[in-house]
């Protein structure tokens, strides 16, 4: 149903658009590590996405107690990316942003692009405070970079997962799925939910959700012998036979009626709320899942799709503000925060795991990890290796491919379009953008 609310939200959602085309074009460009001549400032401002701002606290006191002087404030920023935009719009033009931005691989290239991002990619080269780009998971850390640029470190080694409700799968006769599980087999347990309770409760939380997060639907395209951008011909492919096989089989929850609505596409409460019994989701929102629920639950890795790995990967990373007058400060904090004996080593208990090669083969956080939920360090040892990364799109293009997207579905999924016509309009218009 298409309600007022939804229709404000669109609007609103292109406005923050065209904010982004011409109020981030005003803003100055960022700089060359090592240009700017500042010293390391004693305040340190990191703007955080919400759900991880009490982790990023707790790190901020463990850095100042070897950091003395310093002091590191933890502020939230909007979990919705098109008003995390529209605030640093707004922050860009007063000069206001955080030392330290909270970016995430999809919108890195945007970010960067309206030269709100620091390029620290001399620093690391030179190991400037012990930090090196060697040290880094290279799959991770190629989502930060844009030609000869590193606008970011990712915090984590992230791969999608499967929460698992079990009191509810107990509480209506479902058994609890395997980690062999397959994509067939977790669509027929949220069915089974959904019938069993008669609609009270969701079997799942629809993966693909709006659309914006890459990881729920790209091993699927690549299951189904498509991509999203194929490098070699140099065109989006993802409407192509393959594609559009990928494409029913992840819009199945909706257009079946066992998942989430799509008005519920962005609600991120809804399993600890007792509402689904199944969610996808990164690794990153584990630790806020600990904290909030009550009743039993575990993770799973991702089912296969087609035979193939349906896990995805991902990251968010601690990016420079192009504008801060503290990069060193800030540089600072991060060179401390991705160290093995630092940052990490109070990270990892939380679930953090290290995108450095050390981290994942020594990391903590295989014998530190809290004991809920059960299966977390089973299922990342079996993810991590599994994790399917996008490749690289061009830079003037990417920042449209998800909107893009996420229009298809909309189109699909709240105007009865079928999926082939949605789809191949997406294509041909991201394909009429290449240069």
């Amino acid at each position: 149903m298409v309600t007022k609310k939804n229709v404000i939200a669109r609007i609103a959602a292109l406005s923050v658009a065209a904010m982004l085309a011409a109020g981030l074009a005003a803003c100055s460009g960022g700089g060359k590590s090592g240009d700017s001549g500042d010293k390391a400032g004693k305040d340190i401002l990191i703007g955080m996405n919400s759900g991880l701002v009490p982790q990023f606290q707790r790190y901020a006191k463990e850095f100042e107690k070897t950091h003395k002087g310093f002091k590191v404030t933890v502020k939230a920023v909007p979990d919705a990316q098109p008003d995390y935009i529209q605030q640093l719009v707004t922050q860009g033009l007063s000069k206001s942003l955080p030392d330290i931005i909270f970016n995430y691989d999809t919108l890195n290239q945007t970010l960067n692009a309206n030269h709100l991002l620091y390029d620290i990619k001399p620093w690391l080269d030179e190991g400037h405070d012990g930090l090196k780009a060697s040290a880094f998971i290279p799959a991770f850390l190629d989502q930060y970079k844009v030609g000869k640029t590193i606008t970011g470190l990712p915090v984590s080694a992230d791969t999608g997962v499967v929460t698992i409700h079990n009191t509810l799968f107990e509480k209506y006769g479902v058994p609890v799925p395997t980690a062999d599980w397959t994509m067939d087999d977790m669509y027929a347990a949220a069915k089974a939910i959904t019938d069993k309770s008669g609609g009270k409760v969701f079997g799942i939380k629809t993966p693909i959700g709006d659309g914006s997060a890459v990881f729920t639907f790209y091993p699927t395209l690549i299951a189904y012998g498509s991509n999203l951008y194929d490098p070699d011909t140099k065109k989006f492919i993802f409407a192509n036979e393959g594609g559009l096989k990928a494409w029913k089989e992840l819009l199945l929850p909706y257009t079946e009626k066992f998942g989430t609505p799509y008005s519920l596409a962005t609600n991120t409460t809804l399993f600890e709320s007792n509402q689904d019994a199944m969610g996808v989701g990164s690794t990153a929102g584990i630790a806020g899942l600990r904290a909030k629920m009550t009743d039993a639950w575990d993770v799973l890795p991702m089912p296969t799709v087609n035979g193939k790995s349906g896990t995805g990967g991902g990251s968010y990373s601690l990016s420079i503000s192009a504008k801060s007058d503290n990069k060193e400060g800030a540089y600072q904090f991060m060179a401390w925060f991705y160290s093995t004996d630092g940052g990490m080593k109070t990270a990892q208990p939380d679930g953090v795991i290290p995108p450095t090669k050390e981290g994942i083969s020594d990391g903590a956080w295989m014998t530190e990890a809290p004991a809920v939920p059960p299966s977390f360090v089973k299922t990342i040892k079996a993810s991590v290796p599994k994790a399917i990364l996008p490749n690289t799109i061009p830079d003037d293009v990417q920042p449209k491919v998800v909107p893009a997207l996420q229009t298809a579905l909309q189109q699909v999924v709240l105007k009865g379009e079928s999926i082939e016509k949605a789809y191949t309009a997406a294509q041909d218009q991201l394909n009429a953008l290449l240069k």
